[in-house]
């Protein structure tokens, strides 16, 4: 009867479970959202350092192993391919999870980066949309209070060969104490990393979280040679939209760049200073993980209304949402509606450059579709 969605991702089911390696430092949000108050999980696809000189094209896969109280293992898997060029250019897709054997995932979004210009363009297939934007730099963050840090311990796991490459093992252990997220007890994620110093990245990472289940993102069919240009390309198909930083208005349809708005909680629009945004000086995404669906109103369920309210919100460090504004109205009282539901919804917060969580400003589209 409803759905709903993150200005962040325009299709759900996107690939992205709670690994912090992402296309390049500019890499902004990936978010897919759920019905009905479940807790999602993201995968996120491999980090590419743009630097010189070291191109590659290779084959990426993702798999998530998780286990349900009662014994049943889910198993989900898909892969990206990836590209980087002589000059920096990365090229680094987004697919969904494969439904069935042998089927080919759907390609939802694929990002490029060129480090010459710092321009950013990110392609969505489904529409042909090519949101294009140059990366400013960043001042200093300050990391909110009051946030609980784990512990963190790091174990070097000796060398091995993939891909026909060296590689080095580091094993990161994080504990997060009794209480710092609600947790009775300490929760431990311990994440694996394989390095390939040859080549910049990441052949294989490797994480265990107790609430997620076991995440593998594995480089194979790596190609140490100069890639296709055309996967550097924007197709002739697509509609470039230029923005002048990182889009505060979600696509999909009814998107609006009127950005006066209302603000719901009191607060100025303005009075941002100090927030982060995503994708910009190594910031990453907040992740949501608790997001229940949005009611109707009376007037709008009578009226078979369908439409969409774009929400502007920042994300503190704890992981809730405050400073709530209204980027685009639609009426029949949705717009409260939509407000209330965000408010209620719980974050897995973004890391600033040193690690540390940091409240970001981020888009948020509310669907509200009567089918």
């Amino acid at each position: 009867m409803r759905s709903f969605a993150l200005g962040l991702a325009v299709v759900s089911g996107l690939i992205s479970l709670p690994v912090l390696i992402h296309a390049q430092n500019t890499n902004p949000a990936i978010v897919s959202v759920p019905g009905e108050g479940r807790v999602t999980e993201w995968v996120d696809g491999l980090r590419i350092p743009a630097v010189r000189g070291l191109p590659f094209s290779a084959k990426v896969e993702l798999e998530t192993v998780s286990h349900l109280q009662d014994g049943t293992q889910i198993t989900r898997k898909t892969y990206n391919v990836d590209a980087r060029d002589s000059s920096g250019r990365t090229h680094n897709e987004m697919r969904n999870w494969i439904a069935a054997e042998g089927e080919e995932p759907k390609l939802t979004r694929v990002e490029l980066y060129d480090p010459a210009t710092k321009t950013r363009t990110d392609l969505f297939p489904l529409t042909k949309v090519a949101r294009q934007w140059v990366n400013a730099a960043t001042g200093q963050l300050t990391p909110a209070t009051g946030t609980a840090k784990p512990e963190l311990t790091r174990e070097e796991l000796g060398t091995d060969t993939m891909e026909g490459l060296a590689v080095k093992g580091t094993r990161v252990t994080q504990t997060f104490p009794a209480g710092s997220m609600g947790n009775d007890r300490p929760l431990t994620i311990v994440t694996e990393y394989w390095y390939a110093a040859e080549i910049r990245l990441n052949l294989l990472t490797k994480r265990t979280d107790p609430r997620h289940g076991v995440q593998t993102v594995r480089v194979t069919e790596l190609v140490r040679e100069e890639p296709d240009a055309a996967l550097f390309a924007i197709g002739e198909e697509y509609k470039v939209v230029n923005e002048s930083g990182p889009p505060l208005v979600a696509q999909g349809p009814g998107a609006t760049d009127d950005k006066t708005g209302m603000s719901a909680s009191g607060a100025a629009n303005g009075a941002l200073a100090g927030v982060a945004r995503p994708g910009v000086g190594g910031v990453t995404v907040p992740k949501c993980v608790y997001c229940p669906d949005p009611s109707y109103t009376d007037a709008a369920r009578a009226a078979k209304f369908s439409g969409v309210v774009v929400l502007q919100v920042v994300v503190n460090a704890e992981g809730r949402a405050e400073n709530i504004s209204v980027v685009r109205k639609v009426g029949y009282g949705l717009e409260a509606n939509a407000v209330e539901t965000v408010r209620n919804w719980h974050f897995r917060p973004a890391n600033g450059p040193d690690g540390n969580p940091v409240a970001t400003v981020v888009p948020i589209e509310v669907s509200f579709r009567i089918k």
